[in-house]
C-alpha cells in the first residue's frame, strides 16, 4: 500500500512538472502541436506497458468498440483542452477546476453506471461547487471564455473514467494506455495542420520534456496500481495543488485568502466523495 501512495505521489508530481513545462510554452506554439508532440513521443515508447501475450495490433483490437470509441474521443480532447486551461489560466484556478473530475465522475456514475449517490456526497458535490466558485470568482465575461475549456477538460477526464471503468476488465492494459497515446496524437495532428509551425531548437526541449514527463508520469501511475487500490490512488491528484501554489509565484501568480479557502473547500469534499466511494466497495 505505501509503495503503490509513494509511487502515485510522485506521478502526479511529475504531472505538475508538465503542466509547468506547457506554461513556459506560453502560446510560441499552437496548443495542438504542444498536445501532438507530447503525445506522439510517449507513444512510441508505449509499448513498455506490453505485457506477455500483448500485442501491437491490441491498439486496433477492442472487444467492445463503441465504448472504446468514446473513450478515445473523450481522452484526445481532454488533453488539448487541458494545454489550453493551463496555457490562459492562474494555476490555482486551472487546477480548481479541474479538480471538479471526481465531483463529475460521481454525477455520472449515478446517471450511466445507476450507481446510488447518497445525500452526504450530494452535499460535497455542492461544496466542490462553491469552492470553485471561489476561486475563480467568476464575471459573465470570464464564464465565456477559458473557464469553460477548463469544465469541458474536466468533463471529458470524467467520461474517460465512467467508460474506463466499463471496459477496464475487457480490454489489455497496453490496449487502454496505447490507444489513449494514439487518438490524442492523431486527433492533434490533425487540428494543429492550420497552424503549424517549425519548433526552435529551446522549443523541442520543452516538447520533449513535456513528452518525457507524460510517459514517466503515467510509468509511474501504471506502476503503482497493483499496490493500491484506485480510488486510492486517485486521491493522490490532490496533491498537484500543492505544487500549484509552489509554482505559481515563479509566474507572478500570487493566490489571496480566498482563493485558499476555497482550494480548502474543493479538495475536502472531493476527498470525502472518494472517501465515500471506498466505505461503499468495502
Amino acid at each position: 500500500m505505501v509503495k503503490g501512495l509513494v509511487l502515485a505521489f510522485l506521478a502526479f508530481a511529475v504531472f505538475a512538472w508538465g503542466d509547468v513545462v506547457v506554461k513556459k510554452i506560453g502560446s510560441d506554439l499552437d496548443p495542438f502541436e504542444v498536445t501532438f508532440f507530447g503525445s506522439v513521443i510517449p507513444l512510441v515508447f508505449a509499448p513498455a506497458f506490453m505485457t506477455p501475450g500483448s500485442r501491437v495490433f491490441d491498439l486496433v483490437r477492442w472487444n467492445r468498440p463503441w465504448l472504446m470509441a468514446i473513450r478515445l474521443v473523450c481522452a484526445a480532447a481532454a488533453t488539448p483542452l487541458s494545454v489550453m486551461t493551463f496555457r490562459r489560466l492562474p494555476y490555482t484556478e486551472a487546477f480548481a477546476l479541474l479538480f471538479l473530475t471526481p465531483s463529475l465522475v460521481t454525477i455520472l456514475s449515478a446517471f450511466v453506471l445507476k450507481e446510488q449517490v447518497r445525500w452526504r456526497r450530494g452535499l460535497a458535490l455542492c461544496a466542490a461547487f462553491l469552492g470553485v466558485l471561489m476561486v475563480v470568482k467568476p464575471s459573465f465575461e470570464e464564464l465565456l471564455s477559458w473557464h469553460f475549456v477548463a469544465l469541458a477538460s474536466a468533463l471529458c477526464s470524467a467520461a474517460v473514467v465512467i467508460t474506463g471503468r466499463m471496459i477496464g476488465h475487457t480490454e489489455e492494459r497496453f490496449t487502454l494506455i496505447g490507444t489513449v497515446f494514439l487518438s490524442t496524437a492523431a486527433l492533434s495532428g490533425l487540428l494543429m495542420i492550420p497552424s503549424f509551425t517549425w519548433p526552435t531548437s529551446d522549443q523541442w526541449l520543452l516538447l520533449t520534456a513535456f513528452a518525457a514527463t507524460t510517459f514517466i508520469a503515467q510509468a509511474l501511475l501504471t506502476i503503482a496500481t497493483p499496490y493500491v487500490p484506485a480510488d486510492r490512488v486517485s486521491s493522490a491528484q490532490y496533491s498537484q495543488i500543492l505544487w500549484a501554489l509552489g509554482i505559481g509565484p515563479f509566474f507572478h501568480e500570487w493566490p489571496g485568502t480566498l482563493t485558499f479557502v476555497g482550494i480548502v473547500i474543493v479538495v475536502g469534499a472531493d476527498l470525502f466523495i472518494f472517501s465515500q466511494e471506498h466505505d461503499v466497495s468495502a
